[in-house]
C-alpha cells in the first residue's frame, strides 16, 4: 500500500460533496463489495497514514496503524450508520488505532536508547508550517515543530501540514472544537517564538 502524506487529503476540501458517495461505498462494503473496499481505501489511505505519521512520528509504525485502522473499518462495517457521515468515523478508528500503537510502543521502549530528534527526522517534508514562516527552511521548521509537546503540536500539524479541518482534528484526537483551536493559536505562538530564536545572529 502507497502513501503519500506531503499532500493534504483532498478529502477535507470536498467533505460536504463527497459525502453521500462515500456513504454508498460503505453500503456496498457491508454488502461484501471488496472492490468499493477498495476504492474507500484508496480514497482516504493518504489522509489515514498522514494522521497516523502525525500521531506516531515513524513511517513503520504509521503504515501499520493505517493497515489497523482499514482492516478494523472492514471488521466493523456492519456498524456503520448510513445517516451518518463516513469519515469522522474513519477518523475516529484511525486516531484510536494510533494512540494504541503508540501506547503499546511506549510500554515496550527503552528509555535510554531514545533521543530527542529521532523521530523527527522521519515526518514527511513539511512545504510549510503556517503561512508567514516561509523565510524558514525546512529543517529549521521540521526541528521546531518537534520540539514541541504533543498536545500543541498535533493540532498544529494535522492543520497545516496535513490540511485536516478543526473539526476533523478534534474528532480523530477526541477533543472539543474549541480545544483544537486553543492549542493551534497556542502552537502557533510558541512556534514563532522559537524560530525567531533561531533566526537570531
Amino acid at each position: 500500500m502507497a502513501y503519500c502524506a506531503d499532500v493534504p487529503s483532498s478529502s477535507s476540501r470536498t467533505a460536504h460533496l463527497t459525502r453521500p458517495k462515500d456513504n454508498a461505498l460503505m453500503l456496498r462494503v457491508q454488502a461484501g463489495d471488496l472492490e468499493a473496499f477498495a476504492q474507500l481505501v484508496e480514497r482516504f489511505q493518504n489522509m489515514v497514514y498522514g494522521l497516523a505519521l502525525s500521531i506516531l512520528r515513524r513511517r513503520e509504525d504509521a503504515e501499520e496503524a493505517a493497515q489497523d485502522t482499514f482492516l478494523k473499518l472492514y471488521r466493523a462495517r456492519d456498524t456503520f450508520d448510513e445517516t451518518k457521515n463516513l469519515e469522522p468515523w474513519l477518523l475516529r478508528i484511525a486516531g484510536n488505532a494510533s494512540r494504541d500503537k503508540l501506547r503499546r510502543r511506549r510500554v515496550g521502549e527503552v528509555p535510554q536508547l531514545r533521543r530527542a530528534d529521532d523521530t523527527v527526522l522521519e515526518l514527511a517534508d513539511p512545504r510549510s508550517a503556517v503561512d508567514d514562516r516561509k523565510s524558514h527552511d525546512d529543517e529549521t521548521v521540521h526541528r521546531a515543530l518537534g520540539a514541541l509537546s504533543d498536545k500543541v503540536r498535533l493540532p498544529l500539524e494535522l492543520k497545516y501540514l496535513r490540511g485536516l479541518t478543526n473539526a476533523q482534528i478534534a474528532v480523530a484526537l477526541d477533543i472539543s472544537v474549541s480545544n483544537v483551536k486553543v492549542q493551534i493559536a497556542r502552537g502557533k505562538d510558541i512556534l514563532a517564538s522559537r524560530l525567531a530564536e533561531v533566526s537570531e545572529p
